[in-house]
């Protein structure tokens, strides 16, 4: 019997990561003019609400001693689909030359840093600060995480999660706390199936979350989930939704 949609529940969403390498030779100031043009167009998407944001995350840090990517391009859905500006905004955009533009964008975008790997991600919780805007807390960590028993009940163990999170959001120590799952492409050899990002105005705000008021949410955290890998990000640029201040 199907079960009957909780009413209550927040809607889904849906985070694209579009990972990055910079072509031999060349460096982020040669993406940037790339992706200053595609934050034009997804700006466009955002202003018309197919896409709830976009924003491109620099790499800073990570437990991975393999440089397999330099940066990632983050986009945000209200739907599993990518979906663009509408042809009224293109044109708006690129004028009559909406196809020729785009196809030299696509190109170049290749030419300078190739993508290296794609992932589709269900937001299972989100929980943003007043005011948040990426440009105000410019890192973010991320931690890639799997069950260290896949018999756990991991939606359970992301109740407390949510809980440890929302406080910390709440008592500013964080500037937003998240937790999402990977749904394509998934499988045993990518060694995560979950996902949890933390923005910070700088590094010194995990001290904060290290009280001792946090240790058991943590150490319950850890019993649950092996950090596979983290990162640390650098938010370069980013769409704004209407309304909301730079």
């Amino acid at each position: 019997m199907a079960q009957t949609p909780d009413p209550s529940a927040p809607p889904k969403t849906y985070t694209y990561l579009i990972y990055h390498k910079l072509a031999p030779g060349l460096t982020l100031q040669d993406a940037l003019a790339v992706e200053r043009e595609w934050k034009v167009i997804n700006q466009a998407a955002v202003d018309e609400g197919a896409l709830i944001g976009w924003h491109m995350m620099v790499k800073q840090m990570s437990s991975n001693v393999n440089p397999e990517y330099d940066y990632v391009s983050c986009i945000v859905s209200p739907v599993m689909a990518l979906r663009g500006a509408s042809p009224a905004a293109m044109t708006k955009i690129y004028g009559d030359s909406v196809q020729t533009r785009m196809a030299n964008l696509q190109k170049r975008d290749r030419q300078v840093a190739p993508v290296v790997k794609f992932e589709v991600w269900e937001n299972l919780d989100v929980q943003l600060g007043t005011g948040f805007v990426p440009g105000k807390t410019p890192l973010v960590v991320v931690d890639f995480m799997k069950l260290r028993d896949p018999q756990t009940d991991w939606p359970k163990a992301m109740a407390g999660l949510k809980t440890m999170g929302a406080a910390q959001v709440a008592g500013g120590q964080l500037a937003g706390w998240g937790f999402s799952g990977l749904i394509v492409p998934n499988g045993t050899e990518k060694g995560y199936s979950f996902a949890m990002f933390r923005p910070v105005g700088n590094l010194n705000a995990l001290a904060g979350v290290a009280e001792p008021k946090n240790l058991d949410e943590q150490k319950q955290r850890a019993k649950m989930f092996e950090t596979v890998r983290q990162e640390v990000f650098r938010f370069e640029m980013f769409t704004l939704r209407p309304g909301v201040g730079k």
